[in-house]
């Protein structure tokens, strides 16, 4: 009996340890066969590896890489820019080197070494290539190596053939995305990396896709105004940062003229357009919420304004007369330049032919070209004021009587200078010899020079005892604070801006462009019917961008302006230097 059971306990034993093997194998077998996913999907990141965005994406991304490491193929390129034969880099020969050195790591490392190294690097990426040795040993790379390739030829191979890949795709900004082949530009979260990076797979995905939570849902309501035509009031650009880093906004656009985004726009307590309305889900959005939370203001609703149009250049006021529509805006029976808000718009001012204004800054590279090529326009004209009434102005900010400027107290020293040059210098344009000379010295040294270099353009008939007491008195800071006050009157912000005629814009930066858009206003000038003795190549190209604000010929329609803090008054006390004024509107 006690045999028969000891054979049944065998038998049962068995049938049960096979059975739980066989199923466990079966099932460990179709859970391996629903996990593999094959498919590889190709994330590439153009950089410059002192970045401080490229070290902040790397950071983001490493946590998607070590759990989908199988299926990211994942590469780095690097960006530089050729100069007459060599290679620079926005960050100098230290990132030349820490570029170098992570090509190195890659071609003598694995995938996960790599990838170590640069994890590592990326923690203390001011300091690269400083320390790089300790971090290839925590990776466990062989030093010899790497520093062998990265002082031989072949690690200048490497950083070149990466340079040339970057140009042919034309990444210049560090860093520049493509997922899959093309652009991405999405937001910089580790989920929306994830997502992005899985809806490329086309069959099954890893486990990881599975765990990305779905994006919280942000309504956004832009209230705009279509009688704005500039770029003041296009949001496009914040629109894209508002889509790239809330992926659930959920966007629309109403006008001023709706009823409802008049409402909005009152309910929201701002002056100027466009405004962003966001819903309170927007605090959930971290990541997004502190990158505009400094200027987000609450409503009682519980919503969050960012007040875009506070910052326009110029900023724009629905409520005010609009001075060339022909239409009474404020309803105070007085349309386009009859109310007293035109009087200083550009189409309401009385036309003076033959005077041309020129408004820059100083150190601003493309005014400084712009002044340059005034000098062969004088000329042609005999540097006559009857035939070309030429005057300098700048561009900057009057504030609680301090003027500051968009390059600091250095930009507005020198400002100062030159309006006193031309003050004590007028005759035959005398006072250009010193500003061309200080022009000279701007593109050689960018403003970095010793303070009193100024003093060598002081000569010829130029005193720089004449100079220094006007622009280091209060007559030059009233000089100065009068020609900003008529560059705020005029919403004249970037940096070269005209005004001809008393009136009107003008689109030139070339000697030739100029005297021939002058002279179609003033056609009866002498001289105006010669042609000039100049070649205009050495000259033209002059960038059409500016320093500082939107070209004049985007600024349309002509609107009236609230007086502003910033008009001084003639018997006010002259300002005082400070520093300029950080930008309260961050770069999106």
């Amino acid at each position: 009996m006690k045999t028969v059971l000891k054979l049944l306990v065998v038998v049962l034993a068995l049938a049960f340890l096979s059975g739980c093997g066989g199923d466990a194998d079966s099932n460990a077998q179709k859970d391996q066969n629903k996990n593999v996913v094959t498919e590889k999907i190709k994330l590439d990141i153009h950089i410059m590896s002192k970045c401080t965005w490229s070290a902040k994406v790397l950071t983001t991304l490493f946590p998607i890489l070590e759990k989908m490491e199988e299926n990211v193929d994942f590469n780095v390129h690097y960006i530089a820019r050729e100069e007459n034969g060599e290679w620079k880099s926005s960050h100098g020969e230290s990132e030349l080197q820490g570029d170098m050195l992570q090509l190195c790591v890659h071609k003598e490392g694995s995938q996960s070494q790599w990838l170590s190294f640069l994890k590592c690097q990326v923690k203390n990426w001011r300091k690269i290539p400083t320390g790089w040795e300790e971090c290839a040993q925590k990776a466990k790379l062989d030093t010899a190596g790497i520093k062998t390739c990265a002082e031989g030829d072949e690690g200048k191979k490497l950083l070149v053939e990466s340079f040339k890949y970057s140009q042919g795709k034309e990444a210049k900004g560090s860093p520049t995305i493509f997922l899959a082949g093309e652009p991405y530009t999405g937001g910089r979260t580790e989920a929306s990396f994830g997502r992005a990076i899985c809806d490329k797979f086309t069959t099954s995905k890893p486990e990881y896709c599975a765990n990305i939570p779905e994006p919280i849902k942000v309504p956004v309501t832009i209230i705009t105004d279509k009688r704005c035509e500039g770029r003041t009031c296009n949001p496009r650009r914040f629109l894209a940062f508002v889509s790239n880093t809330f992926e659930g906004a959920e966007i629309r656009t109403l006008d001023y003229s709706d009823k409802e985004g008049k409402a909005i726009f009152e309910k929201s307590g701002q002056s100027y357009l466009p405004i962003a309305v966001f819903g309170a889900s927007v605090t959930k959005v971290q990541a997004g919420f502190s990158r505009l939370q400094r200027h987000f203001e609450k409503l009682d609703s519980g919503e969050y304004v960012y007040p875009l149009g506070r910052h326009g250049k110029p900023p724009w006021d629905p409520t005010a007369e609009i001075c060339d529509d022909g239409v009474d805006n404020t309803g105070n029976g007085k349309t386009d330049c009859e109310d007293e808000t035109c009087a200083s718009r550009k189409v309401c001012r009385q036309e003076i032919p033959g005077k041309l204004d020129l408004f820059v800054m100083s150190h601003c590279p493309y005014g400084v070209r712009t002044v340059n090529a005034m000098k062969p326009v004088l000329d042609h004209f005999g540097n006559d004021r009857s035939q070309i009434d030429f005057h300098l102005q700048f561009i900057g900010t009057v504030s609680d009587d301090k003027l500051s400027s968009m390059h600091g107290e250095r930009e507005v020293n020198e400002d100062k200078r030159q309006i006193c040059a031309q003050k004590y210098y007028p005759k035959s344009y005398k006072f250009m010899d010193y500003i061309l000379c200080r022009n000279d010295a701007f593109q050689k040294n960018h403003g970095r020079e010793d303070e009193n270099s100024w003093e060598e353009c002081a000569k010829d008939g130029i005193a720089s005892a004449i100079i220094k007491k006007c622009a280091e008195s209060e007559e030059g800071e009233q000089l100065l604070a009068e020609s900003f006050t008529l560059a705020s009157d005029l919403n004249l912000t970037g940096s070269p801006s005209w005004l001809m005629n008393n009136r009107f814009d003008l689109r030139a930066r070339a000697p030739r462009q100029i005297k021939d858009a002058y002279c179609e206003k003033n056609a009866d000038i002498a001289n105006c019917e010669k042609n000039m003795d100049i070649v205009d190549a050495p000259l033209s190209p002059v960038p059409m961008g500016s320093c500082g604000g939107t070209p004049p010929a985007l600024k349309k329609p002509i609107k009236a302006m609230r007086p502003q803090k910033a008009d001084l008054p003639a018997t006010s006390k002259a300002p005082t230097v400070s520093q300029p004024q950080p930008k309260t509107q961050p770069e999106l």
